[in-house]
């Protein structure tokens, strides 16, 4: 990841804009292997570094670890203890860091609704332990075999086992514990990942987003997994530790009229010293932030930076009367971003003329699945894409990046992203890239491989043996690839050394990761960003969690697997693919005659802080998301003729969201609404990208994107939802809802590309 440094100013899309706020840091918590408070951990810290503990097994003999003191019980930090069933340590820890932040805060906790909350947060954090019950029972010999995985093993899979594998369940579990509601970002991208959320969050607050917001990392590396990992990828002389850093940043005015203790400011850096980040070994996503945290103990002022953004220690040197009135408005009609290019790998084709034709004519890729046999697997349908060896078509080096580890999910991100750069033709060294991603793929062979061959007569694993394996094609084997590798393999291919930046909010990924580019780009950060998702979670180890939750579809017959709005929906249907596009200025596209596929006009996201495993019943989290979004573009609710619906055909989401809908255009008809998914599947991830394609192809084809498979409207459902036909008239204003398990939301605003003739320069 690179800086994302520059001058930041809120953009009003009328008149001069404003300067802006000064962000000011009024709380802090911080969790790590020095301390269970800021106070504690500077204070051991200054008595010299801490020493390294050997791991309590046998298995890697390096790194050794920085655990947190004995002392620190993290299960303290559950709301209930069946939470704890539901909760990885680094959920724990970013729970108990962001509530030590709004203690020292005091009062900015009064409205927590509207609050953001941006956090970097580790990778696939869950127990490799979680799987033995599983593992055991479903295998065969040194072998897992499908049928006694369907038969036995399913019995043993936790319905909610998979949450713990979920990086955005910090964010989830936070929310649900505060009561947070407003924006937010779950960024995955290793040490830097806490820096990039705090400089997001302070860019929320200055662009309206948020009166004020929790920013940080959480992350805990001292699992077997992790060490054997870190071990094969040749980082074992690295301490690995656990830790959580949180900051509460609000205006420096609205700091100063409460009286609030103001311990540093935030910028993004320039040429700020950057601040030693060793100090509590390698923490992961929380490594900058909790070194940024330890910068601000002292009493001298000074200015550190770690990634892209500083923090100046002691009171900002501004007076009050020229940052204005505490106050903070939502903006008004933030500029546009113009889509100038995109690539895909769907279902429906790779061809943009082709996806056009799918799927406006309600083509369904819905069919019986080709990644395995599925005769007897309990769900035998769904949205794949048709080549099953898409690692052949990669360039070279690529190529040779891939083979062995068995990444569906970064091919198709690689041929997807690379369709896109070259749609635009070449990107300046200056952009850069935003990627939403899910979990790894796992095939049965490579958990045989990784997995299986290791567990012993009584059912537990022999870490010993495992650790001494050789397997230097899979280095992070068992969970094989690191979520954001494909980022950083297309950014280098590409050769763009821009922001990057990767998103896991499991199924608002998609679109959260287009508003964060486009915000990018209206910053002045970057002349253009490549951005996209992509996901595969077609194996029977990506579905099984799903099936378990009740969540897909079991009907047999193609044609009636996914009923998004249908009276007798059951679920949805497992899709799989990428989308990327290129997001520029509109002067910029307009002087280089580059056509415009459509307008990113603003963008919302929201928490529902209810359920890690349901939305509000009421569709609050949906229907905040939709306003802001809205909001943030300076639409009035009339102007949108269109919503691409989240529309997952289960039966509780698609009757919260038509509420939430008719709702927001409460007093009108209200705007046609559909949803893609019986097309080319719920692509988790990705979703948010394929449905942001769709949204283009209608403005593209001139028709209203149908609702496959629909054939009788569920009598609930009180929203103008388009047929399996299609319907003549394409949108000229839409919204495309995507809404992520854990509760994480996000709505894109998106115009016709005429309207670019009404944009200024």
């Amino acid at each position: 990841m690179t800086g994302q440094g520059g001058t930041v100013s809120a953009v009003t899309g009328a008149g001069p804009s404003p300067s802006p706020l000064r962000i000011v840091i009024t709380g802090v918590g911080l969790v790590c292997a020095a301390g269970a408070d800021l106070a504690s951990a500077a204070a051991r810290l200054a008595q010299g570094p801490l020493t390294p503990e050997p791991p309590d097994d046998a298995a890697v003999e390096r790194p050794w670890l920085l655990p947190l003191p004995a002392s620190f019980k993290a299960e303290a930090f559950a709301e209930k203890r069946k939470d704890l069933k539901l909760m990885a340590r680094a959920n724990l820890l970013a729970v108990a860091a962001c509530k030590a932040a709004l203690a020292q805060s005091g009062a900015a906790t009064g409205a927590r609704a509207d609050a953001g909350l941006y956090l970097g947060v580790g990778r696939e954090p869950g127990k490799l332990e979680d799987l033995l019950p599983t593992l055991s029972h479903a295998r065969v010999g040194d072998h897992i075999d499908l049928d006694a995985l369907v038969t036995r093993g399913m019995d043993w899979m936790h319905p909610l086992s998979s949450l713990k594998t979920l990086p955005n369940m910090s964010v989830a579990h936070v929310a649900i514990a505060l009561g947070i509601q407003g924006p937010n970002q779950a960024l995955c991208t290793e040490a830097e990942a806490g820096a990039v959320a705090i400089l997001e969050a302070a860019k929320a607050i200055q662009e309206g987003r948020c009166p004020w917001a929790l920013a940080g990392g959480a992350d805990a590396r001292t699992a077997f997994s992790d060490r054997l990992a870190a071990a094969r990828m040749g980082a074992g002389d690295v301490p690995l530790g656990e830790a959580a850093a949180v900051f509460v940043l609000e205006p420096w005015a609205a700091a100063q009229a409460r009286g609030a203790a103001i311990l540093g400011e935030v910028v993004p850096r320039t040429d700020e010293a950057a601040v030693p980040a060793d100090a509590l070994g390698d923490c992961g996503a929380a490594t900058f932030a909790a070194a940024l945290a330890l910068a601000l103990t002292g009493d001298a002022p000074v200015s550190v930076g770690a990634g892209p953004v500083a923090v100046h220690r002691g009171q900002p040197a501004a007076t009050a009367s020229k940052m204005g009135a505490p106050a903070i408005h939502l903006r008004r009609g933030v500029e546009p971003v113009a889509i100038t290019a995109l690539g895909l790998q769907t279902p429906l084709g790779d061809r943009w003329p082709d996806f056009i034709g799918a799927l406006l004519s309600g083509h369904s890729a819905s069919g019986a699945i080709g990644a395995f046999d599925a005769r007897n697997f309990p769900v035998t349908n769904a949205c794949e894409v048709a080549d099953q060896h898409l690692i052949e078509r990669l360039p070279e080096p690529l190529m040779a990046e891939l083979r062995g580890r068995g990444d569906r999910r970064a091919e198709l991100a690689l041929l997807a992203g690379l369709a896109a750069a070259e749609a635009w033709g070449r990107l300046p060294a200056e952009a850069g890239c935003v990627f939403a991603t899910g979990l790894s793929s796992v095939k049965l062979e490579q958990l045989d491989q990784d997995l299986t061959r290791f567990i012993t007569a009584e059912g537990t694993f022999d870490d010993v043996a495992f650790g001494r394996a050789p397997t230097a094609a899979r280095p992070m084997a068992p969970w094989r690839n690191l979520v954001a590798r494909p980022l950083d393999l297309l950014a280098d291919h590409l050769g763009l050394r821009g922001p990057r930046a990767c998103h896991f909010s499991a199924c608002a990924a998609g679109a959260a990761a287009v508003a964060h580019a486009a915000d990018l780009v209206r910053r002045g950060v970057a002349p253009a960003m490549l951005v996209g998702g992509a996901d595969s979670m077609v194996h029977p180890f990506g579905m099984l969690p799903f099936i378990r939750l009740g969540a897909t579809t079991l009907q047999s017959d193609p044609e009636r697997a996914g009923l998004p709005f249908d009276r007798d929906r059951d679920g949805f249907v497992m899709g799989e693919g990428a989308a990327f596009f290129v997001v520029e200025p509109v002067a910029a596209a307009k002087a280089a005659g580059r056509p415009i596929l459509g307008l990113l006009l603003g963008a919302g996201t929201s928490l529902d802080a209810w359920r890690v495993t349901a939305p509000h019943p009421d569709g609050l989290g949906a229907e905040r998301s939709m306003r802001a979004a809205l909001a943030d573009a300076g639409l009035d609710p009339a102007q949108v003729d269109y919503v691409n619906a989240h529309g997952t055909g289960t039966p509780l989401n698609d009757v919260t969201e038509s509420a939430a809908i008719a709702r927001v255009f409460a007093g009108r008809k209200g705007p046609a609404v559909s949803s893609s998914k019986a097309q080319f599947g719920h692509a988790i991830a990705a979703a948010g990208a394929l449905e942001l394609a769709a949204v283009l192809a209608g403005f593209a084809g001139d028709r209203m994107p149908p609702t496959a498979h629909l054939q009788q409207l569920d009598p609930a459902i009180e929203v103008d939802v388009v047929g399996p036909e299609g319907r003549a008239g394409g949108p000229r204003i839409a919204l495309s809802n995507s809404f992520g398990f854990g509760g994480q939301n996000a709505t894109l605003a998106i115009g016709h590309p005429d309207l670019a003739a009404e944009v200024r320069p």
